[in-house]
């Protein structure tokens, strides 16, 4: 009898074992998903802020009049009426990867929109390795320090992607690339290497997705709404594959 309890807790405890070893695992699995889910959205972010971004410096640019102006609005970007023929400087609002939305940070300069930035207050993976362009990018706290404006090259027609500073939300920064046209295939200055094209497809069905997941979950806290945008989001991750 005392053999048999013993050899029952010889196995009881394997069997905790095993679960410990188990759970580590799954951990570390987590982890990494996390971490290269991340990562992925970091080169979304730096493709939507790069064509936001470019799409400002030729809205400035092609002011009709002597004296250039920025947007008022991002909407502005889309439909350009200032001249006697309309322009498009932007194809749609992409969405902040790191939010699944639209609500970007703003920089403005006297009411006008130079740049945009993510109103995430997470901590970039992503420290160093950026493109010449986005070199303040390195050492970011969040990235609402990763700032895509169009002030530095508008005004000298040329010049960097800056970080945001916390005191000085008006800091210039540009692509170098800035002055590409609208339907051009290649993304400005981010480096991504995306298609523009299939990133909005992909952010069309993705906003179809998210507009369906706040008109059925009631409120967005909710672990039901939490979900629906979860898979909302893995769907838009998937799609850009």
């Amino acid at each position: 009898m005392p053999s048999g309890s013993v050899q029952r807790g010889f196995t009881y405890i394997g069997l905790l074992m095993m679960i410990a070893v188990s759970g580590i695992g799954l951990a570390a699995l987590s982890e990494a998903w996390h971490t290269a889910s991340q990562r992925e959205k970091e080169k979304e972010l730096l493709f939507a802020g790069g064509q936001i971004q470019a799409a400002i410096t030729r809205y400035y640019r092609e002011t009709p009049s002597p004296v250039k102006q920025y947007p008022a609005r991002l909407d502005d970007l889309l439909l350009d009426k200032r001249g006697p023929k309309p322009q498009h400087h932007l194809r749609r609002i992409y969405i902040d990867p790191m939010t699944a939305s639209k609500d970007w940070g703003l920089v403005k300069e006297q009411e006008r929109i130079v740049g945009v930035y993510s109103r995430s207050n997470a901590r970039p993976f992503k420290q160093d390795g950026f493109d010449e362009a986005q070199q303040a990018f390195s050492g970011a706290e969040s990235y609402q320090d990763w700032e895509f404006s169009a002030k530095q090259g508008a005004d000298n027609g040329g010049g960097n992607a800056n970080a945001r500073s916390p005191v000085n939300a008006e800091m210039p920064s540009a692509s170098a690339s800035a002055a590409a046209p609208a339907s051009s295939p290649v993304a400005a200055g981010n480096g991504s290497g995306g298609n523009p094209e299939k990133y909005a497809n992909c952010g069309a069905a993705l906003d179809a997705a998210n507009l369906a997941c706040h008109s059925g979950c009631g409120l967005l806290t909710s672990p039901a709404c939490q979900s629906c945008l979860g898979a909302a989001f893995n769907s838009y991750r998937q799609c850009l594959r």
